[in-house]
């Protein structure tokens, strides 16, 4: 966990020193991922997106146990996990996940409201969607074979 800690440490101050990521205030500034029994969807959806920040430095301590794992079984095991998750099909799987848990986010949103309608959320709903079908379109057709 310490290596996970100093690894993530170095990912943050770059991205601060690059101005991709600004500091909050106050205590527990920390990024974490929620109990699997937390059920509700903002819960979800905030979970997800601090693994993905998070991807890199899980990347880094997977290559550490690659190279320094005391017995080959965990060494083997280590090292299938990070080809695993080095694949495009992990990675795509990972955005579009985001994508659609946003988009879930923000529908559970519309609907807490008391003022909105059913219709408006609908219709929130369906614009959401086709922007996903949007951006999914334009990731395959970027991509080279």
């Amino acid at each position: 966990m310490d290596e996970f800690r100093e690894s993530q440490k170095e990912r943050i101050q770059e991205a601060l020193d690059m101005g991709e990521l600004t500091t909050g205030r106050g205590l527990n500034q920390e990024f974490g991922l929620s109990r699997a029994c937390d059920t509700r969807w903002g819960s979800h959806f905030k979970s997800f997106n601090n693994f993905i920040l998070m991807f890199g430095s899980i990347l880094d301590v997977l290559e550490s146990l690659v190279l320094d794992a005391h017995s080959t079984d965990k060494r083997a095991k280590a090292m299938r996990y990070l080809r695993a998750c080095q694949t495009f099909e992990v990675v795509f799987m990972l955005y579009l996940m985001s994508d659609i848990l946003a988009i879930t986010n923000e529908l559970n949103k519309c609907l807490q409201k008391r003022e909105q309608d059913i219709a408006n959320c609908k219709s929130s709903g369906k614009r959401n969607e086709n922007l996903l079908l949007l951006r999914y379109l334009h990731f395959v057709s970027n991509m080279i074979f």
